[in-house]
């Protein structure tokens, strides 16, 4: 396997392990206070986080597996956040869900032959994606979360 793929692959675990402790770092009774007005509350980051992991870049990548440059679908993340956080999910459950997609991504991409990281799709209106950068943003997206969580954590 490449370096960068492995490198990707490595971020994965990275962004697992950096969600896990920036939601164990946040206080009790501080999960659904938000930072400053206006900003998101750490369970808001977490349901967003989660949403988006398994149901846009976990799906899609599933979906570039096994089919042939398929069309993905948009997905409108904001809607499905607030009834999600209207079910009151439990922070645990949210959590173990999100990681495990990262961890589950990391495994599948660990198996994937070099030649199959370029297959792609498209999305109506952002255009083609393939594995390699949809492993690459959903490693992204979740550092970019875990930082919030832990900055939201920190400034409490």
């Amino acid at each position: 396997m490449r370096p960068e793929r492995r490198a990707l692959i490595e971020q994965l675990h990275a962004a697992a392990a950096a969600v896990r402790a920036a939601v164990a770092a946040v206080p009790p009774g501080a999960v659904d206070r938000p930072p400053a007005p206006g900003e998101s509350s750490a369970r808001e980051t977490l349901v967003h986080l989660r949403n988006v992991a398994v149901m846009v870049h976990g799906l899609r990548l599933r979906r570039l597996w096994y089919e042939r440059d398929p069309v993905f679908a948009d997905y409108d993340e904001p809607a499905f956040r607030r009834e999600d956080l209207r079910r009151g999910e439990a922070v645990a459950d949210l959590l173990a869900t999100t990681v495990a997609e990262l961890e589950q991504a990391a495994r599948l991409l660990s198996t994937l032959p070099d030649d199959r990281w370029a297959r792609h799709g498209r999305h109506p209106e952002l255009g083609p994606m393939s594995i390699e950068f949809l492993a690459r943003r959903l490693g992204e997206h979740a550092l970019e979360h875990a930082e919030q969580i832990a900055a939201a954590a920190r400034h409490r």
